[in-house]
Formats: structure tokens, sequence, C-alpha cells
């Protein structure tokens, strides 16, 4: 997955990048519990997949698990029926 990119401030949480990439499929869970991995039509594979109000939540949780484990996280995260839940986190080790 070629995900978009969200830069944002810390202390305000305002967005201060946007990239939008080309996505080619999407992957998510089906009634069974499976992973799947649909196309996307080509008609919306260069749009913006989070809305700003989504964007300034998830930094909000970002900000959240860095100030509780004292350091910046890699966090992935999933989302259903416009709540988002943390599936993992961890330190982030290249900076």
């Amino acid at each position: 997955v070629n995900p978009d990119l969200y830069i944002f401030d810390k202390k305000t949480l305002d967005i201060k990048k946007i990239e939008v990439r080309k996505k080619d499929f999407v992957l998510f869970r089906n009634e069974k519990g499976e992973n799947e991995k649909k196309p996307i039509p080509k008609d919306g594979q260069e749009r913006q997949v989070l809305n700003e109000k989504q964007i300034k939540e998830l930094a909000r949780l970002g900000k959240k698990l860095e100030e509780h484990y004292g350091k910046p996280q890699d966090i992935e995260w999933a989302s259903e029926k416009g709540k988002f839940y943390i599936t993992q986190s961890r330190p982030i080790t290249t900076l």
C-alpha cells in the first residue's frame, strides 16, 4: 500500500503538509474476519483517504501514545464505522 502522508504540528495539531499518493488497492477484513484485497477504480486511486477531522484525531492519538511511552512511536491503526483503533505501537528506531 502506498499511503498518503500527513504532517502536522505536535503542539497545535495543525496540518502542515498533505501528500496524496496513488493507491491501486485497498485492504480490509471481510465478514469472516479474513483479510481481503480489492482493486480501487482508476477514478479513486489518487483521492485523499482521510479528511481533516480524521487526520487531527490520528494526530491526537499519536501524540497521546508518544507522551505515554516517552518517545516517538510508529503506529499502526485501523478504522471501522468512523472510529479509529490502534493495532500496534512501537518506538521509532530510525530517528
